[in-house]
């Protein structure tokens, strides 16, 4: 089953990112081979995508189902497909690297009672995928890079949406 993770700096705060990739209206048609998605309920949702590896490429629906709001800093779901046989599951979860810090300097923070200063947002990008069926053990080695570069893709064009850049999506 290949799992992937992948992370981009998002260089706004961390409740406008939230307040973006909460709703997934916003990031959807990032994703790689994306073709539409329908909302069904706040949880559940079905997807088209055209999945391209290398010898095959084929058009695949699929029920997504959010498991975890965790504002805000975590969405979690589960997938399962519908046209072909596979399940998977994965995250996107939103955090801050701040710059490491001296006793003074927290010492300074909490007498002035000012907040200590924030590092970048990240946003990661964690996902698995297992495809079944009798293909299935051909299927999941290739299913690595591709998924990678799915991962990838997302994050780094979520993160040049929020920052006004072009990004590199699909």
């Amino acid at each position: 089953m290949p799992e992937v993770k992948a992370s981009a700096p998002v260089n706004r705060p961390l409740s406008e990112v939230w307040d973006f990739v909460s709703e997934m209206d916003n990031w959807a048609p990032m994703l790689k081979g994306y073709q539409k998605h329908e909302k069904k309920s706040e949880q559940e949702s079905t997807w088209t995508l055209n999945g391209d590896l290398g010898p095959f490429s084929k058009v695949v629906d699929m029920k997504v189902e959010v498991v975890e709001w965790t504002e805000p800093e975590r969405v979690a779901f589960t997938l399962e497909g519908i046209t072909e046989v596979f399940t998977g599951k994965g995250s996107l979860e939103l955090g801050s690297e701040a710059a490491p810090r001296t006793t003074w300097q927290v010492f300074w923070d909490w007498l002035l009672r000012r907040d200590p200063p924030q590092g970048d947002v990240f946003a990661t990008f964690n996902f698995e995928i297992d495809a079944g069926g009798p293909m299935g053990p051909m299927i999941n080695p290739m299913l690595g890079p591709y998924a990678k570069l799915v991962a990838e893709d997302l994050v780094h064009s979520v993160a040049a949406h929020l920052t006004g850049q072009s990004g590199e999506g699909s």
